[in-house]
C-alpha cells in the first residue's frame, strides 16, 4: 500500500508503528499524548480551491499516505494555543477506552464427505485417495486383486465397502445403505503377468467369493495428514531465503481439507494374550498399548484432559445397585480431534464458537457408522451415518480453567435421552471421543464399523447351594462379548465390545451370574441372513461369545490375558442349527430363555480368550504392521462455527479550530494572518511516555478546521 483511496467521509486508517509493536513485545506498550499534523498539504494549493468555488469538487482531496509499519514521525504539526503551542497534547483517562467484542463465522465444513446431514457422498479426487475401484468376490486370505491403474504405496489404506448379492452392487461413493465398511493396511504389492495389481493385507478378509455384487474399495495414503492431503506444501512465515510477505498477508492456498484423529488406548484390550521366552526372559511377542500408534498422546488423554482408566465416577457406584450390574466408567481409550497440519492460515479462527440459542454449533458427522443408538428398531436400520453435535454449558476440567462442552448424540437421531459420548474444548479447537465403543467401531483394525450395545448382569442363587455359585462374596466380575464366524465364510470376527459390565457379589453367599443384552431395540443393524425379510444391510454373525473376568475389588482392572470365554450360540438365539443369529432372539430379556447364564459348569469349560490371531495383532518384530492407535484422519466432517475476540482500543479527540491555530508547514505561514488558507488534519500520531510515536493514524479525506467549529476524531485499533 502507498496512498489512501479517497472516501468521500474521512475515516482514519490506523496502525502500530514498529516502535509501538517492539515496545508491545517488551510489555511497555502505553499511551499518554497525541499530536496532530498536516503533513502532506499543499497550502498554495488549498487556498486555490478554497477561493474558487469552481473548484470545490477537487478540495480536500489531496492525496495521503498510508501508514507504514517504519513510519515516520509527524513532518509538521498543528499545534494549540492552549498548550503553549506544543507539538504534543495530553491524553487523559476520558479521552482513552476499551471494549471487548466476539465476532463469528461458519467455517468451511471439512472432511471426506458432502451432503446435506442424511445424504452423503464421499470425495474421490487425487487430494483425498490415491485411488478407487471395485472387486467382485472376496475370498478370504490376506491377498486382493484391485486391477490396473491405481496407484498406491505400501503403508497405505485400504477401505472396502462390502457388498453382497442381496443388496445387490452398492451406488458408487455412496455413503447410505449401511454395509460393512472395514479398513486394512497394504502390506506389500505385487503385479501378475495380466499387469492386475495383487495387495497383501495386514489380515484376513471376509470371505464372501459366491457372491456377484461387487464392493467398493478407497485408497487411502498412509503417514500423517499434513504430508498426505491438500494442495500444496505450506511454509512458515518467515521463509529462510527470503522474506516472504504473502504468507502472513494472505489466505493460504495449501488448505489440509481433513481433520487429524490420534487414538490412545490407556490399557490393552481384552483377549491380548501370549508369551515368548527370549534368553530365559518371558516376554509379550506382541505389542502392548505402550506401542499402540497414537501413545505420543496419553498425556493428552490424562492428566491434561483428566480421563483416566479407573472409572469409579460418582453415581456409577458397583455399590449403588445391589445384585445388579453397571456400566464400568472407565474410559480405556479415547479419540483426539484436531487439525494439525502444514497451513499458515488460521481456519479454525481463535476458538470453536458455540451458540445453542442461536444455534450455533459444532457438528461431527460420521457417515460410514453403524451406531447402535439410531433411532431404528433391531434389524430394521436401513440409513447409517451419526451426527454428533456439542450442546450445554461451559464446563471446566478439574479445578482449572479448561472450559469445554459436552459432545452428545444428535437428538433427532436418536430415542430417548441424549448420552454424552465426548467433549468439545472450544479454546483448543479440539475434540474428543471417549466413548470406547465409538472409539472402537472408527478404529481402522477393529474390523467392523458398528458399535455394540452393553451387557447387563444380575446376581442369582446358584443351584449349587450357597458355597457352589461361581462368583464368591465381595468378588467381581467384568462381562463383555463378541460376535465371530466360525464357518470361515461371511465377515470375520470383530473386536469384542468395548462396554464393560461390572457386578459385585456384595452378598454373603456364592453368586451365579445371568445376563442379557442391556435393553430391546439396540441391535438396528444387525440381520439374520436366512430370514425371507433378510434384505442384505447391516452386519450378521454366527456365533455369540461372552468373555469374562472375575477380580477382587471392585476397582481392579481387568487383566488383558485373564479373559475366560464360553461359547452361548444355540438355536435359542439362531433359531435353526448352523444359521446366523436372529438379533430379536438374541435380545430377549429374560436370560433363562437364552441359557444366557454363568454357573460352575460354564467356568469348567470356558477357555482363555485371545484376539491375537483373530485380529493379526501386531508383533513386536513387526511394528509397521497395522496396529490400534493408528488412525491419523478423521473419517468423518465437522462442522463448526469459529470465533475471534477484539479487543478495540478507541481514542476519542477533540480538535477545536480556535484553538488548534498554527502548523509547522512550510506552504502555510503564519504571517499571512486571516489570508491564510484553512489548516486541514491529515495525520494523528498517538505518543507514549518517552514521546515516541507508537501508533499512527491517517484521514483518507483531509479534514478542515473551520474557525468556529470543533472536529471530533476517533481512533480505534484492534489487538
Amino acid at each position: 500500500m502507498s496512498y489512501i483511496i479517497n472516501k468521500t467521509n474521512a475515516f482514519v486508517n490506523i496502525k502500530l508503528t514498529e516502535t509501538g509493536r517492539q515496545k508491545l513485545a517488551q510489555g511497555q506498550l502505553n499511551f499518554t499524548s497525541f499530536g496532530i499534523g498536516d503533513s502532506e498539504i499543499n497550502y498554495d494549493r488549498e487556498d486555490l480551491h478554497d477561493t474558487y468555488p469552481t473548484y470545490a469538487a477537487l478540495s480536500g482531496t489531496s492525496k495521503v499516505l498510508s501508514p507504514f509499519d517504519r513510519q515516520p514521525d509527524i513532518k509538521s504539526y498543528i499545534t494549540a494555543t492552549s498548550n503553549n503551542n506544543a507539538n504534543l497534547n495530553t491524553l487523559n483517562s476520558s479521552q482513552i477506552s476499551t471494549i471487548k467484542a466476539v465476532v463469528n463465522n461458519e467455517a468451511l465444513e471439512r472432511g471426506f464427505f458432502s451432503g446435506n446431514g442424511t445424504t452423503y457422498t464421499t470425495y474421490t479426487g487425487n487430494t483425498y485417495t490415491n485411488g478407487t475401484g471395485t472387486v467382485v468376490a472376496l475370498t478370504g486370505g490376506t491377498s486382493l486383486v484391485i486391477g490396473t491403474g491405481t496407484t498406491c504405496s505400501v503403508g497405505d489404506y485400504i477401505l472396502l465397502k462390502v457388498g453382497n448379492d442381496t443388496v445387490g452392487s452398492l451406488s458408487l461413493n455412496q455413503n447410505t445403505t449401511p454395509v460393512p465398511h472395514l479398513w486394512y493396511k497394504i502390506q506389500t504389492i505385487t503385479t501378475t503377468t495380466n499387469n492386475n495389481d495383487t495387495i497383501i493385507l495386514d489380515r484376513e478378509l471376509p470371505g464372501i467369493s459366491a457372491t456377484t455384487a461387487t464392493s467398493q474399495f478407497f485408497i487411502y495414503p498412509g503417514g500423517d495428514i499434513y504430508g498426505s492431503f491438500g494442495f500444496e506444501t505450506t511454509t512458515p512465515y518467515w521463509n529462510s531465503n527470503t522474506l516472504d510477505f504473502a504468507g502472513c498477508c494472505d489466505v493460504s492456498c495449501g488448505d489440509v481439507p481433513v481433520l487429524n484423529q490420534n487414538s490412545v488406548w490407556c490399557e490393552n484390550l481384552a483377549g491380548m494374550t501370549g508369551t515368548s521366552v527370549v534368553n530365559g526372559i518371558t516376554t509379550n511377542p506382541n505389542e502392548s498399548f505402550e506401542k499402540f500408534g497414537s501413545n505420543d498422546y496419553l498425556g493428552q488423554k490424562y492428566p491434561y484432559f483428566e480421563v483416566d482408566c479407573t472409572g469409579q465416577l460418582i453415581g456409577n457406584d458397583i455399590c449403588d445397585n445391589p445384585g445388579e450390574s453397571v456400566i464400568d466408567d472407565a474410559h480405556k481409550s479415547i479419540s483426539i480431534l484436531h487439525y494439525t497440519n502444514n497451513t499458515i492460515s488460521n481456519y479454525y479462527g481463535e476458538f470453536f464458537f458455540i451458540d445453542g440459542v442461536n444455534s450455533k454449533t459444532l457438528k461431527l458427522e460420521l457417515p460410514d457408522l453403524m451406531y447402535h443408538r439410531r433411532d431404528f428398531s433391531t434389524e430394521s436400520g436401513t440409513t447409517m451415518g451419526m451426527t454428533f453435535i456439542a450442546t450445554g454449558t461451559t464446563k471446566f476440567v478439574g479445578t482449572s480453567d479448561l472450559e469445554y462442552i459436552d459432545l452428545i448424540e444428535d437428538p433427532s437421531l436418536v430415542s430417548g435421552v441424549e448420552k454424552v459420548v465426548g467433549k468439545v474444548f472450544p479454546q483448543l479447537k479440539t475434540m474428543i471421543i471417549n466413548d470406547d465403543e465409538i472409539v472402537a467401531a472408527t478404529s481402522y483394525k477393529s474390523n467392523r464399523n458398528w458399535t455394540l450395545p452393553p451387557l447387563k448382569a444380575k446376581l442369582v442363587a446358584s443351584a449349587s447351594g450357597a458355597t457352589g455359585g461361581v462368583l464368591a462374596t465381595n468378588k467381581t466380575m467384568y462381562l463383555t462379548y463378541t460376535f465371530e464366524n466360525a464357518t470361515g465364510t461371511g465377515l470375520t470376527t470383530t473386536v469384542p465390545c468395548q462396554y464393560y459390565t461390572k457386578i459385585e457379589n456384595n452378598t454373603s453367599n456364592t453368586k451365579d451370574i445371568e445376563f442379557n443384552i442391556s435393553e430391546l431395540d439396540l441391535l438396528p443393524y444387525m440381520r439374520k441372513e436366512e430370514k425371507a425379510t433378510y434384505d442384505g444391510m447391516g452386519f450378521s454373525a454366527r456365533n455369540f461369545k461372552v468373555l469374562y473376568q472375575i477380580v477382587e475389588n471392585s476397582t481392579d482392572r481387568p487383566l488383558a490375558n485373564a479373559w475366560r470365554v464360553h461359547d452361548y450360540t444355540s438355536t435359542a438365539i439362531t433359531s435353526g442349527a448352523t444359521e446366523t443369529i436372529d438379533p430379536k432372539l438374541l435380545e430377549i430379556q429374560n436370560p433363562t430363555t437364552n441359557g444366557f447364564l454363568i454357573d460352575g459348569t460354564v467356568s469348567g469349560s470356558s477357555t482363555t480368550f485371545s484376539i491375537i490371531n483373530s485380529l493379526s495383532m501386531a508383533p513386536n518384530n513387526k511394528p509397521d504392521n497395522l496396529q490400534f492407535g493408528d488412525e491419523r484422519f478423521f473419517y468423518g466432517n465437522l462442522q463448526t462455527h469459529i470465533g475471534a475476540t477484539i479487543f478495540k482500543t478507541i481514542f476519542n479527540i477533540n480538535i477545536s479550530a480556535d484553538d488548534f491555530k498554527t502548523t509547522s508547514n512550510i506552504t502555510r505561514p503564519d504571517s499571512l494572518g486571516s489570508n491564510a488558507a484553512d489548516i486541514r488534519v491529515t495525520e494523528v500520531g498517538i505518543y507514549d511516555n518517552d514521546n515516541a510515536l507508537v501508533m499512527i493514524g491517517k484521514l483518507s479525506k483531509p479534514v478542515k478546521l473551520t474557525t468556529g467549529n470543533t472536529v471530533m476524531l476517533e481512533l480505534a485499533i484492534d489487538f
